[in-house]
């Protein structure tokens, strides 16, 4: 499957994931794999008000994956991200973790766009040493 490149205001984007259907505190995980330019494993975050906001699936304590099973990142209720190793919890609105072992670090954001109900990701926040 061929990867979807976009162009905008100067900035490189690779397709992600789609997220028309992405509702209200829910989230969506993504890969993407370019090869010897680079990788990158990271999610979605549909909060309440249908803010998107994009992270690496890294936590920063431990640099293990966040999700609980496909997908799931979130708390039950849908408020806060949460770690599935330790149950670190972040803040949806900019991964601030305020419980758990890493208290006061931060998941890292990534730059993104939505087109069309697509989001892509910054070919900036490609890492150029994938696994």
């Amino acid at each position: 499957m061929e990867i979807k490149e976009i162009e905008v205001d100067g900035v490189g984007y690779v397709q992600a994931v789609d997220v028309k259907t992405l509702g209200g505190k829910c989230s969506r995980a993504f890969d993407i794999n370019l090869g010897e330019r680079g990788a990158c494993s990271g999610f979605f975050v549909r909060e309440k008000d249908m803010t998107l906001r994009a992270y690496k699936n890294s936590c920063p304590h431990t640099g293990a994956p966040l999700n609980w099973t496909p997908d799931q990142f979130l708390t039950k209720e849908g408020l806060y991200i949460q770690c599935s190793i330790h149950g670190a919890m972040f803040k949806t609105q900019n991964g601030e973790c305020f419980a758990g072992p890493c208290g006061g670090k931060f998941l890292k954001a990534l730059s993104f766009v939505e087109q069309s109900g697509m989001a892509y990701v910054a070919l900036l926040d490609i890492e150029k040493n994938p696994p």
